[in-house]
C-alpha cells in the first residue's frame, strides 16, 4: 500500500446535480422535496435525480413519479426537456462546463461523468507546500472535512456529541498528529493529504460562489480510495482517507461499493471466492486472484 503515497487524488461529485440545476433555474424548488424526472408517458415518468429532502421520505432514483408521490405527496417534479422525442440534457451539460471551468483553476481535471471529476492534486500540493510556513494548519480551514478513522476512540472517550462536534475533534486530533515541516515532515503522506484537503475546500467554496452549486469530495492517494471517500460523508462535505485507515474501513465494506467492482464483476468475485467485503478480499494474494480472474484482472 506504500506505492503511490506521493500522489494526492480527489474525486468531486456534485450533490444531486440535476436537482441543483433545476433549482437554480427555478429557486422556488430550493429546500423542498424535489425530483427530476425523464419522460412522462408511464406513471408520471422515471426519476433520475432526487433532492435530499425527498430522499428523507424514501424517494429514490429509478422510481416512477406516481409511486414517489405516494411516499411524498408534496413532491415537486422538474422535468428533463425533450427535443425531437429525446431527452435534452443541454442545461445540465452547460452547468457541468461551468463547474469544470472553476475546478480547473485549482488542479489537473479528469472528467468522469456529467457530475463527477477527478483532480490530480499532486503538483498543486507540492506548490502549496513550498509556500507554507512552519505554523500549524488552522482547523477552521477544514470546516467541512472528515478524516476517516478520526477521532481515534482509543485516544479519546466517546462523549455522545453530534456528528459535527465529532468531525471537528477528529480534524483537531489528525492535525495534532502531523509532523512539523521543521522535523522532516515535508514529505509526509499525511501532510500531503491535508494540504490536498485545504485546496479542495477552497475549490468547493469557489464552485459554490461562482455557480451556486454544492459538491462533495473524497481525498486520498488514488482514484479507488478517492471515489470511496467521496461517498462516506454527504452532502456538501469532504472526506480524507489516509492509508492507515483503509484496513479498518475495508473490514466491513461491501465489495460492490468499490469503483469497478459493482455489477457482474462484483457478483462473480463474491461467488468465486465466497467473500462479501473488501476485508475478506484482501486476504487473497495477487497470484491467487490471477488464477481465478486472469492475470490482468486479478
Amino acid at each position: 500500500m506504500d506505492y503511490g503515497k506521493e500522489r494526492v487524488v480527489a474525486l468531486v461529485d456534485m450533490d444531486c446535480f440535476y436537482v441543483q440545476v433545476e433549482q437554480r433555474l427555478n429557486p422556488a424548488l430550493k429546500n423542498t422535496p424535489c425530483v427530476v424526472a425523464q419522460y412522462k408517458t408511464w406513471k408520471g415518468g422515471s426519476i433520475i435525480a432526487v433532492s435530499y429532502e425527498a430522499r428523507a421520505h424514501g424517494v429514490t432514483r429509478n422510481m416512477w413519479v406516481d409511486d414517489a408521490k405516494k411516499l411524498c405527496p408534496d413532491l415537486q417534479v422538474a422535468r428533463v426537456r425533450e427535443s425531437h422525442g429525446k431527452a435534452d440534457l443541454t442545461h445540465y451539460r452547460e452547468a457541468s462546463v461551468e463547474v469544470i471551468e472553476v475546478m480547473s483553476r485549482f488542479a489537473v481535471i479528469e472528467r468522469a461523468s456529467i457530475d463527477e471529476a477527478y483532480m490530480d492534486l499532486t503538483a498543486a500540493v507540492q506548490e502549496r507546500r513550498k509556500k507554507m510556513t512552519d505554523q500549524q494548519i488552522d482547523p477552521s480551514l477544514l470546516r467541512t472535512t472528515y478524516i476517516q478513522g478520526y477521532p481515534q476512540s482509543d485516544l479519546e472517550p466517546f462523549m455522545g456529541d453530534d456528528s459535527n462536534q465529532r468531525r471537528s475533534r477528529g480534524v483537531e486530533q489528525w492535525l495534532a498528529s502531523l509532523p512539523a515541516p521543521s522535523t522532516g515532515g515535508q514529505s509526509s503522506a499525511e501532510l500531503q493529504l491535508t494540504v490536498g484537503a485545504l485546496i479542495v475546500e477552497e475549490m468547493r467554496a469557489a464552485v459554490e460562489k461562482h455557480t451556486g452549486f454544492r459538491c462533495s469530495a473524497g481525498i486520498s492517494h488514488n482514484k479507488v480510495l478517492a471515489k470511496l471517500a467521496c461517498g462516506l460523508n454527504k452532502p456538501n462535505r469532504q472526506t480524507v482517507v489516509p492509508l492507515d485507515s483503509v484496513t479498518e474501513l475495508f473490514s466491513t465494506l461491501p465489495i460492490e461499493k468499490i469503483r469497478n467492482l459493482g455489477g457482474k464483476m462484483g457478483a462473480s468475485i463474491k461467488e468465486a471466492l465466497g467473500v462479501d467485503n473488501m476485508g475478506d478480499l484482501t486476504q487473497f494474494s495477487q497470484a491467487q486472484l490471477g488464477q481465478h480472474f486472469g492475470e490482468k484482472t486479478g
